[in-house]
Parts: C-alpha cells; structure tokens; sequence
C-alpha cells in the first residue's frame, strides 16, 4: 500500500496533468496555446491599423474564445484590452457598459488644505461621461476617445452571435463606422459562430471598408498533433506517433476533443506509470471521452440513430464523420458512399442510403445542415462537436475498429 507521501505525490501528479489540457474551458495560458499563427497575426496587426475593426468567424468549438484569450493578453502589453461575453438578452448600451466597467481611469485629484499632495484615485470612465444611462453610439465614441488619450484600447466582443435584438447589430455598424471615420485609436473586435461576416453583422456592407475579416477554420493535423505534444512536454510526457494520429482523426480539427482524449489518454498511461502514451491509451482514453461527452450531443446521437426496427442509421451516420471534408466542414454523397462501403465491406450506391441523408438533415435532429442543388447536395454536421462524438460511438459500437483512425 502506498505511503500517504506516495498518494500525495501521485494526486498532485495528476493534477498538473489534468492541468495541461483544456477541454471545459477556453485556453489561457500562452504556453499552452499552439497553433493559429495567421489568425493571431491578423488580430494582432488589425489592432495597430488606424481606423481598422475585425471579424473573428468559424465554427462552433473551433477555438475563437481561446484565440481571442491569448490576443487579449499580447495587447494588453501596450493597449487597454478586454474581452466582454454577449448574451441573448443583451443591448448594445450593456455591453459597452460592462466593457467600460473592466477598465479603470486613473485621475489625479487635489485635496483640501495647505501643503497637500495631489493623489490619484482610479475613476470609471462611465462617471465622465455621466453613464451608465443607456449608452448611444456617441457616448460610446466619446468615452473611447477619452480611454484613448494615453494608449490604445481593443475590445472584444465573444459570443456575438447570441445578440437576438437586430438593433444591436446596426447599433455596432454605426459605431464602428463612426470610429473609423474619426480615427479614434481604438479597435473593435466581434467573435461569433458564423460561416461568414454578414451571419454576425447585417449592416456589413456599410462598414465593410473599416471591417478586417478573419475566417478561423478547423485546426490543421499538424496544429493539433503540436498542441498533443506541447500540453504533454509541460508535464514532461510523450507520445507515440500512432497514438497522436488517432486523438487527431478523431478531433476532426476541432481542439476541445484533442484536450478531451489527450488528458484521459495521458491519465490512462500515468496510472500504469508509463510517462509515454500509446495507442493503449488512447483506447482507454475513447471510452472515458464518451462518457464525459455533453449530454446535449449524446442526445443528438440518440435522435439521429434510434429506431426499433433494423437500420443503417448509425452506419451512415458514421460514415458522414468519416467522409472527405472541405475547409468548411462540407462534405458529400459521393464521400459519404466511400467511407460506408469501407464500413460495411460491399460497395454501396448512394439512393441506398440517400433517405438517410434526408432525415438527418429533416426530422431527425435536423444534425446535418444540406446545402446546394439535387445532385450536387453537400452537407455539413449542424453542431460540428457531434462529429467526433460519432467516431467515438462507432469504435465503442464496434462498428469501426480504433485501428482504423489514424493511419
């Protein structure tokens, strides 16, 4: 039996290890960030352009919060930068309110009597301009161009495309407008889930020349394998190259699944005090995965596959997670096709399955989102954080070997 040293030593071990991933929350620490090169480079650069405001848009789970945490934290070097949440229910006067709430002025004031030194307090900028009333695109300027006199400030707004009132939108097109016409130093930054900038900002075309637009896709193989390995060398661990091409096939560039199957995966091969992971472990590591999976995607799952009868519902789901995709996420019958004949080991012709197709993207979620023209139909999962959950069920179900993954 182990000495309570040796369990201390070991719970603390496995914290440092859980603490290297980050799959229920976006990343923080910048030595834990890997990948996006380009798009912190462009967020970076937009917030040194006079008169320039930035678009961050990309699927749901592709990293925008995490991107937006790190650039956050390289500007706040030389800018006021903060990152503000939007929620349904917000306007656009709250959200300049909380923004403005998150940073302090510093102002010197007199004191009453002979020989007393000035002293400095912090002043909120709202008490200026005499807020927080409900804020208008002008009080907004005005408060920036104060904020702005000693250094620049970048705020960002996450999550925009939860904003239900469309008021807001053409509210945040008029002000970034007037900011850029004005030159005021100070850069607005929008982060929403969005396949591009008119989905976030339905007055694009009026700002379009002061609106920098940054498409943010799914991580790249290599990005991922990166953050794999950069998050286990924190924790001085390794890992096989077999192993890294799994957890990659199966994150299908999304990163909060790579955090997922890395921490369980690195844990599985701790316990059996082994500091290198292996393909033993990743297998361990899916079906740990599975269990801490949303329920909300689970329930997804269970609606798009179940039926009392007999089916291919769960084949060809898992073969739409398994098919060749573009940059978007967009895929097709003829992908489709391909992987369910490697499923099932006979070819396959897609009016065999073509009704399967139909109801995922009708009555049976809707999970896949189709687009274009009969015969030239593509899809794409509605919620991308499904895809991977699908891989996952298909090695658990036995309907595709782990093997498989990765090769």
């Amino acid at each position: 039996m182990a000495s309570l040293t040796e369990q201390d030593e070991r719970f603390n071990r496995e914290r440092l290890i859980r603490g290297a991933f980050s799959p229920t929350a976006p990343i923080s620490r910048r030595d834990l960030f890997a990948g996006r090169v380009s798009q912190l480079m462009a967020l970076i650069d937009g917030a040194d352009a006079p008169g320039q405001h930035l678009v961050l848009f990309g699927e749901r789970g592709v990293g925008k919060t995490s991107l937006a945490n790190i650039a956050v934290s390289m500007l706040g070097v030389e800018a006021l930068s903060v990152r503000i949440n939007c929620t349904t229910s917000d306007t656009f006067s709250d959200l300049w309110v909380r923004a403005f709430d998150e940073i302090q002025l510093t102002q010197m004031h007199l004191p009453t009597g002979f020989g007393s030194e000035p002293v400095s307090r912090p002043t909120s900028v709202l008490e200026l301009i005499g807020g927080p009333e409900a804020l208008s695109v002008d009080q907004v300027r005005a408060a920036l161009f104060l904020l702005t006199r000693d250094q620049p400030v970048v705020v960002f707004f996450d999550e925009f495309d939860r904003l239900e009132d469309e008021h807001v939108h053409l509210n945040f097109a008029d002000c970034i407008k007037t900011l850029s016409d004005q030159a005021v130093p100070a850069t607005v930054v929008i982060v929403g889930v969005a396949d591009d900038v008119n989905d976030l900002i339905d007055e694009h075309a009026s700002v379009e020349r002061a609106l920098g637009q940054i498409p943010m896709p799914r991580m790249s193989d290599v990005e991922l394998a990166d953050l794999l390995a950069r998050a286990l060398a924190s924790v001085d661990m390794t890992i096989s190259d077999a192993a890294s091409r799994r957890i990659v096939k199966v994150s299908q560039g999304l990163p909060h699944y790579t955090h997922l199957l890395g921490q369980e995966a690195a844990l599985g091969a701790f316990r059996t005090d082994s500091s290198a992971v292996g393909v033993a472990a990743v297998d361990y590591a899916i079906e740990r995965a599975i269990d801490r999976t949303q329920e909300s995607i689970a329930a997804l799952y269970y609606r798009a596959t179940y039926s009392a009868r007999e089916n291919l519902y769960k084949q060809v789901l898992l073969a739409c997670a398994m098919a060749q995709s573009d940059d978007r996420g967009f895929f097709s019958a003829a992908s489709v096709r391909e992987s369910l004949s490697l499923l099932l080991g006979r070819r396959m012709e897609i009016p065999s399955f073509a009704m399967h197709l139909n109801a995922f993207s009708t009555d049976r979620g809707p999970v896949l989102r189709k687009e274009g023209a009969q015969r030239k139909f593509r899809y794409r999962f509605v919620n991308p954080l499904l895809q991977p959950y699908v891989l996952l069920r298909g090695v658990r179900d036995g309907l595709i070997q782990s093997s498989m993954l990765g090769q």
